[in-house]
């Protein structure tokens, strides 16, 4: 009898592992796919800010702040400091202009 209880120990351990070890793949699987959205989030923010900044003509070395953050031109670049704490840079061609 006692050793049939060390099986029924044995068993339960290693169920009680392949449970917490998909609790843990799917805990992870979650972690980076919202890491993922929120960075596509930040980058479509920040292109939204830039086309906005481009309506009003910004000029090179001029910042403009808007409520979810601010932009920065400069000479082949914007410069976007969100207020969520992304920093993102966009290039464009002269031609653009």
């Amino acid at each position: 009898m006692k050793k049939s209880s060390g099986y029924v120990i044995l068993s339960a351990l290693t169920l009680l592992l392949i449970i917490g070890l998909i609790f843990s793949a799917q805990m992870y699987y979650y972690y980076v796919r919202s890491s993922a959205l929120k960075k596509t989030i930040d980058f479509k923010t920040a292109e939204i800010l830039v086309n906005i900044a481009k309506t009003n003509n910004i000029a090179y070395k001029e910042v403009i702040e808007f409520y979810d953050g601010t932009v920065k031109k400069d000479s082949n670049s914007f410069k976007i400091n969100l207020k969520s704490g992304g920093k993102i840079t966009i290039m464009f061609d002269q031609q653009e202009e």
